[in-house]
């Protein structure tokens, strides 16, 4: 009896909590970092990047598209109200018109074996990322899955908030080494809505940062101005899950050659990240 008290009563608190809170014509948006169930995810990347055509240069491009299907289980609640978490890769389908059939091949092999640690707290930060099977990580940014994750992860606001409010906050993505990029996102609560019983949340996202060169590679990629990203999520605030996020990266990176001495062209940069929960 006390066992079924102790499972239950998460739950409950949780959905008297935001219960509560649209109550009084607010809502609280929080992530269930307790009691949630295995769901599934697909992420998907889709990359297109130009070089401009100048007196000594034939125009360029780039286009790129990763797809994968992910099972996220809760590995263990913490008494902070936050949760541990394992992102298992399930498949893995890649292409690009750069690369050949191969090497296809021996990227989604590469990214199959991916599975990585987290953990997430009620508000969607998520710090201690950690990758299972560590390997060399690629330089190519459609290759490291927890970047384009964190992108499209939103972060909730710290306390309940009314239609149309905004709110800002900022993540640290992890890079190669010690070095890490800060990216700042605002978010604002566009509507509130009943869908099959569920409480929903749509909610605008934007976001913004600089790209840093990775000081471990001869071919260094910058930006001089803020790379700009704008989507939309759909929350379920019934179960305190994300049911979609949708984002649109604009950039324009610089491109030098450290061995040549020489920056090349800058290269135009489009990237659509989007994440969806298939339950």
């Amino acid at each position: 009896m006390n066992f079924i008290k102790s499972c239950a009563f998460p739950a409950l608190a949780f959905a008297v909590f935001t219960l509560c809170s649209c109550e009084r014509n607010e809502i609280h948006l929080v992530f269930n970092t307790q009691t949630v169930t295995p769901q599934s995810f697909l992420l998907e990347s889709t990359l297109n990047a130009s070089l401009p055509a100048d007196s000594n240069m034939v125009p360029e491009s780039m286009h790129t598209h990763v797809s994968v299907r992910s099972t996220m289980s809760l590995l263990m609640p913490y008494d902070n109200g936050s949760g541990r978490f394992e992102m298992k890769i399930d498949s893995v389908n890649y292409n690009s018109d750069k690369r050949s059939v191969d090497e296809f091949r021996n990227i989604e092999k590469y990214l199959s074996i991916r599975n990585f640690q987290f953990k997430l707290n009620h508000d969607g930060i998520i710090t201690d990322p950690t990758i299972e099977n560590a390997l060399d990580m690629p330089s190519e940014d459609e290759l490291n899955l927890i970047p384009l994750f964190l992108k499209a992860q939103p972060i909730l606001p710290e306390k309940p908030v009314n239609l149309g409010e905004s709110w800002e906050r900022q993540m640290s993505i992890p890079g190669k080494g010690n070095s890490a990029t800060t990216v700042y996102k605002t978010f604002t609560l566009q509507d509130v809505y009943l869908q099959d019983g569920v409480r929903m949340a749509k909610i605008h996202m934007g976001m913004k940062y600089l790209e840093l060169p990775d000081t471990t590679s001869n071919l260094q990629l910058k930006s001089s101005d803020y790379v700009v990203g704008d989507g939309v999520v759909l929350f379920d605030v019934t179960h305190g899950t994300l049911t979609s996020a949708e984002m649109n990266i604009v950039a324009v990176i610089d491109v030098c050659d450290l061995v040549a001495g020489d920056t090349l062209a800058s290269m135009n940069v489009n990237q659509k990240i989007t994440l969806r929960n298939l339950q």
